[in-house]
């Protein structure tokens, strides 16, 4: 299905949520491509972040029909959160609250992401476990389905959507300005690390349907994509002497 006008979907988001929630809701967001020149109306997802007074789920549970209804039209089942537990939560994510506090629209309520205060010493430590954690479920993955190209080529798709937000956090970690457009993204890390990340961005376009993984080239692919990864953990190792 392709989006044809996101501000209709954005309003339609906020009368759904607030026929829902009333009282109960205190802002509602839209965050990644959605709002940026990246957003491709036939692939991208609206992505949304509802704060609500509380998490009790006699209170959630009205939300079901409107999220299945929105699925239809390709906006993700929104992060549900509240006040409380995101200001718990910025040790235990703090990439995935500088994700959204880097590139969000307030659309309803009171903009709480834009005031969030994220610490460097959270961001290098899940930085460094993300990535190491990715090396091992990739190698992992590889080997199981070492047949299956075109389910290895997922993998990567996949994979890919998780290493921008790391990008992220590591232009922080070296007081750098974070790009609205994630080929900028990738190629100011390029230049400030001094590292070849062109898989990086072969990935990303494989997600986007720009760039194509076929035959013996997967596996060389593969592996130059893994390094890729590994030597990205490596610096933000160092990050910590």
């Amino acid at each position: 299905m392709k989006i044809k006008d996101r501000k209709e979907l954005f309003n339609e988001i906020v009368k759904s949520y607030k026929e829902v929630f009333n009282d109960h809701i205190l802002s509602v967001s839209i965050y990644g491509s959605a709002i940026t020149d990246d957003f491709n109306s036939q692939t991208s997802n609206i992505n949304a972040a509802i704060i609500l007074k509380d998490l009790k789920l006699k209170n959630l549970i009205p939300a079901k029909n409107v999220v299945a209804k929105l699925n239809k039209k390709r906006v993700a089942s929104p992060l549900f959160l509240s006040k409380e537990y995101i200001d718990s939560s910025l040790d235990t994510f703090p990439i995935e609250f500088l994700d959204i506090k880097s590139n969000h629209k307030t659309i309803l309520g009171e903009d709480y992401f834009e005031k969030l205060t994220i610490q460097n010493e959270y961001l290098r430590l899940q930085a460094e476990r993300e990535l190491k954690g990715k090396l091992l479920i990739l190698r992992l993955a590889f080997i199981e389905n070492i047949g299956n190209r075109n389910l290895i080529a997922n993998i990567v798709k996949n994979s890919v959507s998780s290493i921008i937000p790391v990008l992220k956090a590591i232009l922080v970690l070296k007081d750098e300005q974070i790009p609205t457009r994630k080929i900028d993204l990738i190629d100011q890390s390029e230049t400030l690390l001094l590292t070849d990340l062109t898989r990086i961005y072969q990935a990303l376009s494989y997600k986007t349907k720009k760039f194509d993984l076929k035959g013996d080239n997967m596996v060389e692919f593969f592996e130059e994509y893994i390094n890729t990864i590994d030597n990205l953990s490596e610096i933000v190792d160092k990050f910590n002497n």
